[in-house]
């Protein structure tokens, strides 16, 4: 065993900790996330809009559509799109 790892405290204890900071098992409100967002000056609202589409069919069309609309309105749009077929840079598409 290396003396770094005598040192570390017990997963039990780390564990214990983790839990202790959050008791709650299931907490489905947004309350911690909006206080964190306004802890840091609300960066979301400084965002432009984004749509997000997912689903197990059809995303790859339903963005196509919404991307030449928008286009055809005079909007830039970037494209994210996961997974990629064959190289990772298929996934981004910006326009500038």
């Amino acid at each position: 065993m290396s003396a770094g790892k005598a040192n570390a405290p017990p997963v039990d204890a780390v564990l214990a900790r983790l839990l202790a900071l959050h008791p709650k098992r299931i907490d489905l409100s947004l309350d911690r996330i909006e206080r964190l967002l306004a802890a840091l000056d609300n960066p979301q609202r400084r965002l432009p809009p984004v749509i997000h589409v997912a689903g197990t069919n059809g995303k790859g069309s339903t963005i196509a559509f919404m991307r030449a609309a928008l286009e055809a309105a005079g909007k830039r749009v970037h494209v994210y799109t996961s997974p990629n077929l064959v190289r990772l840079n298929e996934r981004f598409r910006l326009e500038f």
